[in-house]
């Protein structure tokens, strides 16, 4: 055993150098190598998809995205569930899914699929219409918005950073937020490698997904699914034949706001996961079995370095010199990975933030980001085994995206609980 533990503990430990090299690869990818071509499309659609319950935060973001110095001609269009507000001055479109309409897929891939269909009837399934596709938490920068609109590829995306609220207080949301510090890092490492250069998706973020009205006709959103539609859709376009590509710029997201709400978001996207991975129906077998590989390599990597960090540090194996140095070196780069996540995460200014401000909250929070690098690690571990234990949810479960209307949920179910209790 203590011949071969060392170097199984070895290769978990240079995943952080592989990683950044990977980085570094995709990275210049991009910028070598992303094609744009504006004069191949003649019509824009900006979707946001919502349940409906954050009415407040979607007209937030569709006057943002108005105010932007937009290059192009386009239109916002809102899709959302019926029962709920649907007051959006200024959307272009507001297509409100039928309560009869079915399909094969459910919940939001149902949405979707119906907007599909709104499209078709108006003869935008072409290829020189151009969507990209928004959450209810979403807020695309103006340069993402440009890039992906003109990016000469079937599918597309950018780079997602929860920088919406980043290590805003409650403390609880503080570490919700540089707990997500990962997404960044696996979208910067594995999105613009897997789809920039491979063109075969390992993760796809629904977030700022970007296609034409072919790719859409093509691949549907009517599959059997009741949740990660996103990776249901990127990686059968890629099976079909359609051209991936990733650029580097921001989607900015919002992390969770409760601890009640991570684990219901990451339960939703471990569970359509795994339901895409085991059914053929859902997902090709290649991309099944490398979604898998990942998952299981993110498992070995943090058992096998944990263990091999006790066993070393209690003298029970020995490793020679040179693999210590390798180490701390990998270790190095590790949280210089967490610090380059910090520092994007916290570059959202807000308007009325001082320019002291500004960068004294960034420099904090790149530390906070370091200083919880194991933190961050090991709670991503165990949300992936709870999930796991708490079951298959088999819904969409949707989680308040704003301090307000987490708090008034909050609130609204205490008081339900009180008038129980009477």
């Amino acid at each position: 055993m203590r011949t071969w533990l060392p170097w199984l503990g070895l290769v978990a430990f240079l995943r952080p150098m592989i990683e950044v090299f990977i980085l570094a690869i995709g990275e210049w990818w991009f910028h070598a190598g992303f094609k744009e071509n504006r004069s191949l499309f003649r019509r824009y659609i900006i979707q946001i998809t919502t349940v409906g319950r954050e009415q407040d935060r979607v007209n937030e973001i569709i006057r943002e995205i108005r105010s932007y110095p937009m290059t192009m001609d386009y239109q916002i269009w809102v899709v959302n569930e019926p029962g709920n507000d649907d007051v959006y001055p200024d959307a272009d479109r507001v297509v409100t899914v039928p309560l009869d309409f079915s399909c094969v897929a459910q919940f939001k891939a149902r949405a979707l699929e119906y907007s599909r269909l709104v499209r078709r009837e108006l003869g935008y399934n072409t290829a020189d219409t151009k969507m990209t596709f928004l959450d209810d938490d979403t807020s695309p920068t103006w340069e993402y918005l440009e890039t992906a609109y003109a990016g000469d590829y079937d599918i597309c995306q950018g780079v997602t950073a929860p920088r919406i609220g980043y290590g805003a207080r409650p403390f609880s949301h503080f570490l919700l937020s540089h707990i997500d510090d990962l997404r960044f890092h696996n979208c910067m490492t594995y999105c613009s490698s897997f789809q920039g250069i491979v063109g075969r998706p390992l993760f796809v973020h629904g977030e700022g997904l970007t296609i034409t009205g072919y790719t859409e006709e093509t691949v549907t959103w009517d599959w059997r699914i009741f949740a990660s539609e996103d990776l249901t859709f990127g990686c059968n376009a890629a099976a079909k034949g359609l051209r991936w590509g990733f650029f580097h710029e921001y989607i900015q997201l919002t992390s969770p706001w409760t601890w009640k709400a991570y684990f219901k978001q990451r339960r939703r996207w471990m569970w359509g996961n795994i339901h895409a991975i085991v059914n053929r129906d859902v997902l090709p077998l290649g991309a099944a079995i490398r979604i898998a590989i990942r998952y299981f390599l993110s498992l070995f990597t943090f058992l096998a370095s944990g263990i091999s960090i006790a066993l070393i540090l209690t003298h029970t194996i020995d490793v020679p010199g040179w693999a210590h140095s390798l180490f701390w070196c990998s270790l190095a780069v590790w949280l210089l990975n967490f610090a380059l996540s910090g520092w994007v995460n916290a570059g959202l200014r807000q308007p009325d933030q001082s320019a002291a401000r500004f960068w004294l909250n960034r420099v904090a929070q790149t530390f906070a980001a370091v200083l919880l690098a194991p933190v961050t690690a090991t709670f991503t571990i165990v949300a992936l085994i709870t999930t796991l234990y708490m079951g298959n949810p088999r819904s969409f479960e949707v989680i308040a995206k704003t301090a307000a209307t987490s708090g008034q949920r909050e609130q609204g179910g205490r008081a339900l609980l009180r008038e129980g209790a009477r």
